[in-house]
């Protein structure tokens, strides 16, 4: 008996928090049969190693020599990063703090409704990266996407998801983990991919556009909105916003977040767009606009509608998968 193979198996199904009985489904098999796998009672039929290799999404050979998740391989200074984001997001999440969610886009900007970006999502199996409290998820249910999938960091957000679903009677699949590994979502499975107001939280941008790059199918898309970067590069100096720091830098910063601190890294708009081209994508759209109100006020918060008649607060990108 193949021995290495029931060690693989197991361990990727463990290393990435899956249970049996999600596993077993996804196999059309019983949870029974992936326990005799995994006790080495048995071995998986030839005509599933396929479908187990897919589900993993490694190869039929790495399933009998074993595997080395480089993936999720991090740093030491980023899984500090991560511990403290995700021990702020979940102090955070306690403290009802209200998001950027669908159909809003991102701050003082056109939202999806006029954008349109999504287009028709009709039976398409969706994934959200840093899907929060859920409510953009259910925005996607209730515009009929097939499969609903998030991703989040903290535990105590997707509580919050959980219990919104529920509310509205919408089926999804939650993940807890760092977005930069993979927990075990499918690969080359997803006809959209997107966050709002997410992707700039990665500690590892390449990683987790590579990883998004895997989840999607061929021609998938891509959309994410984020900061304006040169917004955190302004300060305010007697009713007039000036440069604090250069644009170019990227610097690590640490942000306060309803009193709680969490850390980013702040890249140029060329980085995102170069390292979405690295991961095999086209960039398909890039919109800046910003709402200009008249008669706005000067206002020293780090929003403002002043502020927004200068710089677009927020940016949204749209990218397919080559």
């Amino acid at each position: 008996m193949n021995h290495k193979l029931c060690e693989t198996i197991k361990n990727l199904r463990t290393s990435r928090n899956i249970s049996q009985e999600l596993f077993a489904n996804a196999l059309d098999i019983s949870a029974q049969a992936v326990s005799k796998w995994e006790n080495k009672k048995a071995l998986p039929d030839i005509s599933l190693l396929p479908k187990i290799a897919d589900f993993f999404g490694v190869t039929i050979d790495t399933l009998f020599k074993g595997f080395i998740q480089e993936d999720d391989i991090l740093s030491d200074n980023i899984s500090t990063s991560l511990e403290q984001n995700k021990k702020s997001w979940d102090k955070i999440a306690s403290k009802d703090w209200l998001g950027t969610s669908l159909p809003a886009w991102g701050v003082l900007m056109a939202n999806e409704e006029k954008l349109n970006l999504l287009y028709d999502l009709t039976g398409k199996k969706v994934l959200e990266i840093a899907c929060g409290d859920g409510k953009s998820l259910i925005y996607c249910g209730k515009n009929q996407a097939k499969e609903l999938f998030g991703i989040d960091i903290s535990e105590k957000q997707l509580a919050k998801a959980r219990q919104n679903l529920l509310t509205e009677n919408i089926d999804a699949k939650l993940f807890l983990s760092p977005m930069e590994v993979n927990p075990g979502i499918p690969e080359h499975y997803f006809d959209l991919v997107y966050s709002v107001y997410g992707i700039g939280w990665t500690q590892d941008l390449d990683k987790t556009i590579s990883l998004i790059g895997k989840y999607l199918k061929t021609n998938g898309t891509f959309i994410f909105s984020w900061d304006n970067p040169i917004l955190p590069c302004i300060e305010n100096i007697n009713e007039e916003y000036v440069l604090k720091h250069s644009y170019l830098d990227e610097l690590l910063v640490q942000v306060r977040m309803r009193e709680e601190m969490v850390v980013r890294t702040n890249w140029k708009l060329s980085t995102y767009i170069n390292t979405l081209a690295k991961n095999g994508f086209k960039v398909e759209y890039l919109i800046e606009n910003s709402a200009k109100p008249e008669n706005a006020v000067y206002s020293k918060k780090y929003y403002s509608e002043h502020k927004a008649q200068y710089i677009n607060h927020s940016f949204v990108l749209k990218a397919r998968k080559l």
